[in-house]
Formats: C-alpha cells, sequence, structure tokens
C-alpha cells in the first residue's frame, strides 16, 4: 500500500463505522481544498490601490516590471484608480520602461477612472521626455479628461512649460482649445506670468 494511500484510508481502516461519509470529505480537502490554498495569491494591493506591477512602475523597477509581465501579468493591468503601468512611467519619467511597455503592446490610449490618458499625465507632471516618446507612437494630443476637459496643452500652460507648450503645439495641439469651465491655455498662462508660453501661444493663432 502506497504512503499516501495509507494516510488516506487510515481513518477509515480504524473506526470504519464513523467515517463512511467522512472519507469522501478528506479527499476533497486533500486534493481541492489544500492545492488551492498552495496556489500564489492574486496581484496585492497596497493601501492606495496600486498594484505590484503599477507600483513597480511608480518606482522605476525596470527589470522587476519585465518579470511580471513575463510571468503573464498584463501589460495593460489596471489598478484601483485606473492607472497602468505605462501611465506610471510616464508621470515618473522612467524612459527606457516606457519605451520597452511600448514594445511589448502597452496602451498608449488607455484612460484611467478620471479619463486621463498617459500622455496626459506625463505633461501634468512636467515630463518632457515620455511626452515626447508618446507622441512619437501617436498617443492623441487632443485628449481631455472627463471631469473637467483640460487638455495635455492646458496643463503645458497652466504649469508654465514652454517645452511641452512647444512640443504639444508641433503636434497639432489646440491652442484655442477650452475647458468645460471655458477656461483657455492663454487664459492660464496669463494667469500665472507665463510671458514665453503666452507668446508660444498667441504665435500659434490663441486669442482670447
Amino acid at each position: 500500500m502506497s504512503t499516501l494511500r495509507h494516510w488516506i484510508t487510515l481513518p477509515y481502516r480504524r473506526y470504519p463505522m464513523l467515517t463512511g461519509g467522512l472519507l469522501p470529505l478528506i479527499v476533497l480537502a486533500l486534493f481541492v481544498v489544500m492545492p488551492r490554498m498552495l496556489e500564489p495569491p492574486e496581484q496585492e494591493i497596497d493601501p492606495l490601490g496600486r498594484t505590484a506591477l503599477t507600483l513597480a512602475a511608480e518606482r522605476g523597477e525596470h527589470e522587476a516590471v519585465m518579470e511580471m509581465i513575463d510571468a503573464s501579468t498584463p501589460v495593460d493591468e489596471r489598478d484601483r484608480c485606473g492607472w497602468t503601468a505605462l501611465m506610471k512611467a510616464a508621470a515618473n519619467g522612467h524612459l527606457a520602461m516606457l519605451e520597452e511597455l511600448l514594445a511589448r503592446g502597452a496602451n498608449p490610449e488607455h484612460r484611467d477612472d478620471a479619463g486621463y490618458t498617459a500622455l496626459m499625465v506625463a505633461v501634468v507632471n512636467g515630463r518632457e521626455a515620455t511626452s515626447r516618446a508618446l507622441l512619437r507612437v501617436g498617443a492623441d494630443v487632443h485628449a481631455v479628461d472627463d471631469q473637467a476637459g483640460w487638455s495635455s496643452l492646458i496643463w503645458a500652460a497652466r504649469n508654465g512649460s514652454e517645452e511641452l507648450t512647444s512640443l504639444l503645439l508641433a503636434h497639432g495641439a489646440d491652442p484655442a482649445h477650452a475647458a468645460d469651465d471655458g477656461t483657455t491655455p492663454l487664459q492660464l498662462a496669463r494667469e500665472g506670468g507665463h510671458a514665453g508660453v503666452v507668446s508660444q501661444l498667441e504665435a500659434a493663432g490663441a486669442r482670447e
């Protein structure tokens, strides 16, 4: 008698009157319940709602991110707020990671729960290199968020970034686009005292 069979049938052999209905439960526990308990847990989420993948991407842990994707984690896995690894790489300026994620099929047009794209969060955080890389693969320069209708250009103007304003205008951003409340890039640039951005927008045809 094999060792496994010996231990499975031991209660039945010792207490045949008590274990007639127990044996199937023992078998169920050994072959169904225990294997499931030994399976690796699903992606854990931290208190801020980040998955292991998006947290590693945020921290710039390039190798860890690629290892998780190689181990079958979806490249566009979303965290609790709808952010993907690509968005984390874009927002934090991790250019090499962003380029490899794009090469592995990450979607540059994915939107988080507020309607932001990877390009938008890159611009919000002043990341010229990752913004440029996203525009190079055709990221939508006209995308606006779902809450206020702000475009990437509005954010660049609000932050006073001449580099990003120039980059976005060169890729066709609309200098006259107004947010849902009527706010324009030119208005925000003036209010912020960003004279260089004001000049760029006016040269592109923006008027109040």
